[in-house]
């Protein structure tokens, strides 16, 4: 029995749950389930209608190892609050060192979390680090359900009444939720929201379903875009585990641990960026962060907003700040521990960051009856700067909206000329509207498939010829925005529903785009710039398609143009797939005659396996498919050859150094050879 049967299982509970009115991420249930309930945190006592509204809370990350450190923040919170009031405690993530806990009524939670933090007589309202969710490894992130059992620590005493809780103190209602501070119901002073950053942000895949992408990563961010739209909060604050921008160890989202997320975007936080600027980048007031352990106060950026942020992960562990010039700071600081302390009222928020030695008798407060911060800083609340809504994490398929396929100069661009202005005529010459329109949209879908091949040929050969890596890895990105941009221009020709849809079989497109959608999403296969994990739903995706060509052939279909063009869409992905898989395998001494296999397969499969469109297309069509053995000639073969000497030989040392820390399953299928320990990638 879960703990919500438990709890539902008296009249008394019942009342119980309804007061707590949670919303989020269930925790037994092993889903995210949301409630667009808010947590109910509001004193039992009459506030002082005259008084003016503040609300101060003390932000403590990365606080779960029960170290001398951790004892010593928790004395050092205690005085600071005596000295400057406070109201709560946001608790930052990896609560408990350094696997999580086993269950509920896991002797951790007093060793680290009830004893440490025993001086501060404050609600402590929790998110989920990737230590807390830990499944090989301690930080590996993998095991989300394991997280569940921190959310039943805050039912414990209803769950387990022969065993409560040594103090009511933890607050973790879902893993993630929303609740109010300050003011009244109508009108709040602060609104928080807590995010489970881990499932997307973790670092590694959770063979869960229930914590896939599509079953968990898409339900919080549609939970917290409504949250924050709904909100009537003067002040709308995030706090999570996983920072958007930081200049320790872990750096920025997009970039975690000096990790390119065109090699490994989970692991680099890609998806974790497009999370956060959809979901809350101008529109929360600032973002509370742990994950690395120092303390910073970092300047807001052009592409989150109004937004500011802080880190604060050092409550029981430090670390050295290891990218200080990453991102512009009001103050950071390494090598310590400490917390942050924030207040807020009316329009204005005072922060002050306070360091904490262990080894001093005032703590390193300078007095203990009149704590000092190391650094303090009065701001006003700043105007939403306006940012353009995105849909860069619930939609997939959703490319760079400025992205131009025809801006950059490659081999294949006269193939790709002439092939776009064939098919924009053999669009036009289909009196069907909506079937001219899937033609222009193929035409225009391959070519952007011609330039994935493009772009990474063009970034290999511009690595070894200038002996740069980053030109290898561009060419990578580039090739990722074409091959989102082809999906989603075959997206955008479907009608919308209730307008006059495509005859079938061509109306099954929708479905096979919407299944290619929801497997890129899936944790196994990130919808982001990982070339090598679309590879196999693209696979299933041009199977799909001809399965609805063969359709057409077996029904004696009238539309041979139409199904041939879609029959060149699915070679065209197969091809351009097998491409990818040649590419991403970089380090082997065989690339150059792979690719030119492939490639020279792609261009052949243009002339020679799309009947319909060699019978029917304009000379233009045809044309440009003639085009292809001049591009797989000896010459071509001679540089993909010297790419291949160069990569293995004078560029893949330097590309793959500072990747040595990363385990082989996270680069599985892409770097054959790669050694290093674990170390680093939690934390």
């Amino acid at each position: 029995m879960n703990y919500r049967d438990k709890l539902l299982a008296t009249p008394l509970l019942i009342a119980l749950i309804m007061t707590l009115a949670a919303c989020g991420g269930s925790s037994s249930s092993r889903s995210a389930a949301v409630d667009d309930g808010v947590v109910d945190e509001t004193p039992d006592e009459t506030p002082d209608e005259a008084a003016e509204p503040v609300v101060r809370i003390v932000l403590l990350g990365d606080s779960g190892s029960g170290s001398a450190g951790a004892y010593a923040v928790g004395e050092a919170v205690a005085k600071v609050c005596a000295a400057k009031g406070c109201d709560l405690v946001l608790g930052l993530g990896d609560n408990i060192y350094e696997s999580g806990v086993s269950s509920e009524l896991d002797p951790q939670f007093e060793e680290k979390f009830e004893l440490p933090f025993a001086p501060i007589d404050l609600p402590f309202y929790m998110v989920l680090g990737n230590h807390d969710n830990s499944g090989f490894f301690g930080g590996d992130g993998a095991n989300n359900s394991n997280g569940d059992f921190q959310v039943d620590y805050h039912y414990r005493d209803a769950l387990h009444p022969e065993q409560p809780r040594q103090t009511s103190r933890w607050k973790m209602p879902a893993r993630y939720y929303r609740f109010t501070q300050g003011g009244d119901a109508s009108a709040p002073l602060v609104e928080l929201f807590g995010v489970d950053s881990n499932q997307i942000a973790g670092g590694f895949p959770d063979s869960d379903e229930n914590y896939s992408y599509n079953n968990y990563g898409l339900v919080q961010a549609q939970w917290l875009k409504a949250a924050m739209a709904s909100s009537k909060a003067k002040w709308k604050i995030a706090f999570a585990h996983h920072p958007y921008l930081s200049n320790g160890s872990h750096g920025n989202a997009g970039n975690y641990d000096g990790i390119p997320g065109f090699i490994a975007p989970v692991l680099a936080g890609s998806r974790y960026k497009s999370f956060l600027e959809e979901t809350l980048c101008d529109k929360a007031d600032f973002f509370f962060a742990g994950h690395d352990h120092d303390l910073q106060w970092l300047l807001p950026v052009a592409s989150c907003g109004k937004t500011g942020f802080i880190v604060s992960g050092a409550a029981s562990k430090t670390r050295s700040l290891e990218n200080r010039d990453d991102n512009a700071v009001y103050y950071e600081k390494g090598d310590s521990y400490g917390f942050v302390w924030v207040e807020i009222k009316d329009d204005k928020m005072v922060g002050e960051v306070y360091q904490v030695d262990p080894d001093d008798a005032a703590l390193g407060l300078g007095s203990l009856s009149a704590p000092q911060p190391a650094f303090r800083r009065e701001q006003n609340q700043q105007a939403a700067v306006g940012l353009p809504e995105t849909d860069g994490f619930t939609n997939p398929l959703d490319g760079a909206s400025d992205f131009d396929i025809n801006d950059q100069e490659g081999n294949l661009d006269p193939v790709q000329s002439q092939f776009a202005d064939g098919f924009a005529s053999l669009a036009g010459a289909i009196p069907e509207e909506n079937l001219a329109g899937l033609v222009a949209a193929v035409g225009e879908s391959g070519n952007a498939l011609l330039e994935v091949v493009d772009s990474l040929l063009s970034g290999l050969q511009g690595a070894a010829t200038e002996q740069n890596p980053e030109l290898a890895l561009a060419g990578g990105e580039r090739a990722s925005q074409a091959l989102l941009y082809a999906l989603q221009s075959l997206q955008d020709a479907i009608p919308d529903a209730g307008s006059e849809g495509l005859p079938a079989p061509f109306d099954q497109l929708a479905a096979a785009l919407e299944q290619f959608t929801g497997e890129t999403g899936s944790d196994d296969d990130p919808a982001s710039a990982d070339l090598r994990g679309l590879t196999d739903p693209l696979n299933r995706l041009a199977a799909n398609i001809q399965g609805i060509v063969d359709s057409i052939e077996e029904e004696g279909g009238s539309v041979p143009v139409v199904g041939g063009s879609l029959s060149l869409l699915s070679e065209l992905l197969f091809d351009v797939t097998r491409v990818i898989d040649a590419t991403g395998n970089v380090s082997t001494s065989e690339l150059g005659q792979v690719v030119v296999s492939t490639i020279d397969d792609l261009l052949a499969n243009l002339l020679l396996k799309v009947i319909p469109i060699e019978e029917f297309a304009p000379a233009e069509v045809s044309d440009a498919i003639g085009l292809g053995p001049k591009f797989i000639s000896a010459a071509l073969l001679a540089v993909v050859r010297e790419v291949t000497y160069d990569l293995d030989t004078l560029l893949l040392p330097s590309l793959l150094q500072g990747l040595g820390t990363l385990p082989l399953s996270a680069l599985e299928g892409l770097f054959g050879s790669l050694a290093g320990g674990l170390e680093g990638i939690g934390g």
